[in-house]
């Protein structure tokens, strides 16, 4: 694993001892992780529900008569209720899965958005570079975009990284008003301009040539810090950013981790375009946004 990506894992360790409460189908892979973590001293677990329950000689176990959803809730009403600190929950993931997150008040707010920003190490310099959203919103519009942009900011801030770049992707560098993302990506980069999301530069629209490479950038005209220096990929859609983050795991052979944005309290889970092995990382990532998110 990447020093950066171990490191990130040893920052976990400053956050000792957080109840966990644990969830969804059991996973075996998921479970190691979780022991591992308890070995590390990160975190106290607590296993919840009947599908659960066999593993009372390893961990404590709550709610042994409920079914998978009826432990979500209830393990949901322990972070409420801060008997516990975060969530892990091992799957299955769907559209069901994040309504009973929204239906329970997992966000920041009631209408604040959930978003996913997958963590991993760019092959070219090495450097730490966030993807989103990778998992949930399949075809955000701009109101979405500026909170998946504001989640991607608190989750970059959590990991230490200063003076955030972001590059509002787009299938062009130029402003077309029969293609709303690069109107989107134009509007997001006014809003930085003026100040609105702090001390981060949005820029966009721009091509993935424009991003990777600053010269390909003045090439066509864009004087801006942000290409090739981007620290977040912000892509238009679900399916772009789907496809790219497939192509870095497989093809580039990146490991990836991930973040639930947006949420009151670290919610862990694994994206299907992570390996079982990202287990342990996103648990750490979690634990790293306690507070954050």
């Amino acid at each position: 694993m990447h020093l950066i990506l171990e490191a990130i894992m040893e920052n976990a360790i400053q956050q000792k001892g957080k109840r966990l409460a644990i969830t969804g189908k059991k996973d075996p892979v998921a479970l190691a992780a979780i022991l591992a973590a308890r070995d590390r001293g990160w975190i106290e677990p607590v296993a919840c529900g009947g599908p659960l329950s066999e593993l009372r000689k390893e961990l404590e176990v709550y709610f042994v008569d409920s079914d998978i959803w009826q432990a979500r809730q209830e393990a949901l009403s322990l972070l409420r209720n801060k008997e516990a600190e975060a969530l892990l929950d091992m799957g299955p993931l769907d559209n069901r899965f994040f309504s009973l997150l929204k239906e329970a008040g997992a966000q920041i707010k009631n209408t604040h958005l959930l978003s996913y920003v997958s963590v991993f190490m760019l092959p070219k310099n090495g450097l730490m570079t966030l993807l989103t959203d990778t998992l949930i919103n399949s075809a955000p519009g701009l109101m979405e975009k500026v909170q998946i942009v504001e989640n991607a900011i608190k989750v970059a801030n959590a990991l230490g990284i200063d003076r955030l770049k972001i590059a509002a992707l787009g299938p062009l560098e130029l402003v077309n008003p029969a293609i709303p993302s690069t109107l989107d990506a134009a509007i997001l980069s006014k809003m930085s301009e003026r100040g609105q999301f702090g001390d981060v530069i949005v820029e966009g629209p721009l091509g993935m040539d424009n991003a990777e490479s600053a010269l390909a950038a003045q090439h066509k005209g864009i004087e801006s810090p942000v290409p090739g220096n981007v620290d977040v990929y912000l892509f238009p859609d679900l399916e772009s950013a789907n496809i790219t983050a497939q192509f870095f795991t497989w093809a580039g052979r990146c490991q990836l981790g991930g973040v639930l944005a947006g949420t009151k309290f670290p919610i862990i889970i694994r994206s299907p375009l992570e390996s079982p092995d990202s287990w342990l990382l996103n648990l750490a990532l979690g634990l790293i946004m306690n507070g954050e998110i």
